[in-house]
């Protein structure tokens, strides 16, 4: 069902750049054959703006479209549009259309947890997620480096080296900090804290994990939602034979 719906998305954002593309075509043909054909303003992304981001004035910007186009426009009142919620991404130039965005009620955190999955917030330092790179609406996959340790185990000692490993992939970010929203990155402090979007078994992974280990967000590219397997990595995965001295 999750794959089907990524796929509904992207049939959706693809529909949306055709129509944003001849919207563009059609205005550019209306330029060059009239200067008094009657239009009305309409809002288009001045940005790509994520999913789960409430959108502000600097993300939208205002156009003018002939009155008698048959494409989507977008919305004409940009009071409709701030202060609400995308539901999926919208790219730059793409129309604003009401039907993308939640309703102003629904912005809190409880709204936009998608559904089968639960908010678990960590705690997070510059390194760990990825800069201010991060906004909400990204996808990052989660790493864990446990460090080496010996273990007594009904008599029998048993070692355990410095193990890195991928345990979930293709995360959604739901905020940071107490941001749903994207964060300023000139102004304020670092935020502390990330809420990710889990199933329930996800987050009994993440919480031992973060109990027992030390976490790495990885920010992965927009549209990429493939998933890789890996096998962990130890220290000596990384050293030569000549760094190994046998004692």
């Amino acid at each position: 069902m999750e794959n089907i719906n990524k796929k509904i998305a992207l049939i959706a954002i693809a529909a949306a750049l055709i129509t944003s593309f001849l919207i563009y075509l059609y205005l550019s043909g209306v330029d060059s054959t009239s200067n008094t054909a009657k239009t009305k303003v309409a809002y288009v992304a001045a940005e790509d703006i994520a999913a789960k981001v409430v959108i502000t004035d600097k993300m939208i910007t205002q156009v003018k479209v002939p009155l008698d186009i048959t494409l989507p426009i977008g919305v004409s009142d940009k009071n409709e549009i701030l202060g609400k919620m995308t539901k999926e991404r919208i790219v730059k130039g793409e129309p604003i259309l009401i039907e993308r965005l939640f309703e102003e009620k629904m912005t809190t955190m409880p709204y936009v947890i998608p559904k089968g999955k639960r908010a678990v917030t960590i705690s997070v330092n510059e390194i760990s997620q990825v800069s201010t790179f991060m906004t909400p609406g990204d996808f990052v996959d989660v790493i864990v480096t446990y460090e080496e340790r010996d273990k007594e185990i009904a008599g029998r000692n048993y070692y355990y080296p410095k193990y890195t490993k991928v345990i979930m992939q293709n995360v959604q970010v739901l905020g940071i900090g107490r941001n749903m929203q994207e964060v300023n990155k000139t102004e304020g402090e670092l935020a502390t804290s990330v809420t990710l979007a889990l199933s329930l078994i996800d987050a009994e992974k993440l919480i031992i994990s973060e109990e027992s280990g030390t976490l790495r967000l990885v920010l992965r590219p927009a549209m990429d939602d493939a998933i890789t397997t890996t096998p962990g990595a130890i220290r000596d995965d990384l050293m030569t034979p000549k760094s190994k001295v046998e004692f």
